[in-house]
């Protein structure tokens, strides 16, 4: 019985109901803004031809393109759902709405040739606070702290896990030459040459580091470090505050040397669940608190 009660514990650890508001805000933003920085993206796939619809995940559903006026009327229901989650009205119904609302857009669009993983964790974050949004018993007291601490750890491990899962997929697909720099630095170089050639931004430190041998060995074998031992980011508070800020590191390294961003992590909302982000300026503003 004491060992169900530990891992009872930490699966429900107590937790500020404050701060699954905060990271709810946090998340909710961000997926919002993405979706209005990159609404006619989402919503106007006018250009393509019916051809070159290939469907994937959810949208395996569809046999034909959907009509311009649907996928107009999708994108603008997920901003106004993304809306209402962000300002926590009625979230039983618009948290559910807005996950589903954002992984079919993301999926749609996904399914016109360019498939954007870096959209994933977002996706998948949203839906975990629906399901707790869903799951919601409105109680008080220690009952509302275990069941807010539910959900930013299912949070925490879905994240650890995007990253064990790159890190796996690096060994298995090039295994030595990842742990050398080898493949690192063939990855910098030709994703620089490509982005040269097609008048891309590109970063003026690839050319420089692909001849870093001894650098690029670091640096590989530290996105190794990062993403197997991600899981370590689960065995304390402390650790996982630490292991966020490494990874952070790691993506602002990915920026500066290759000029790829992945803004979720970069922002620094996909480890919000790491820390006590209830404290922050702005969002006791936003809650009142």
């Amino acid at each position: 019985m004491r060992g169900l009660a530990m891992i009872d514990g930490w699966l429900r650890p107590r937790v500020p109901v404050a701060r699954l508001d905060a990271v709810r805000i946090l998340v909710g933003a961000f997926a919002l803004v993405y979706l209005v920085v990159r609404f006619r993206y989402f919503a106007d796939l006018s250009r393509h031809a019916p051809s070159e619809l290939s469907p994937v995940g959810i949208a395996r559903i569809l046999s034909a393109p959907l009509p311009a006026w649907s996928t107009w009327t999708i994108a603008a229901l997920a901003v106004a759902f993304g809306a209402a989650f962000v300002r926590g009205v009625r979230l039983r119904a618009s948290a559910p709405a807005f996950f589903v609302a954002l992984l079919w857009v993301t999926t749609y669009r996904s399914s016109w040739g360019k498939i954007l993983h870096s959209e994933n964790l977002v996706v998948l974050h949203v839906g975990i606070l629906a399901i707790g949004a869903i799951a919601s018993s409105r109680s008080t007291g220690e009952d509302a702290e275990r069941e807010a601490g539910w959900v930013l750890r299912t949070i925490a491990i879905v994240t650890v896990l995007t990253y064990l899962v790159a890190g796996v997929a690096k060994l298995r697909s090039g295994g030595a030459a990842w742990i050398s720099g080898e493949a690192l630095g063939r990855w910098v170089a030709f994703d620089a040459l490509r982005k040269i050639e097609l008048g891309s931004l590109h970063s003026p430190l690839a050319a420089w580091l692909a001849s870093q041998r001894g650098l690029l060995r670091v640096l590989a074998i530290f996105a190794l470090l990062v993403e197997l031992g991600a899981p370590l980011a689960l065995v304390s508070a402390r650790a996982g505050r630490v292991w966020a800020a490494l990874a952070w590191s790691f993506h602002a390294g990915v920026l500066a040397t290759m000029a790829i961003g992945f803004f979720y992590p970069l922002a620094g909302v996909a480890f919000a669940a790491f820390f006590p982000v209830e404290r922050l300026p702005i969002v006791r503003r936003l809650t009142g608190r």
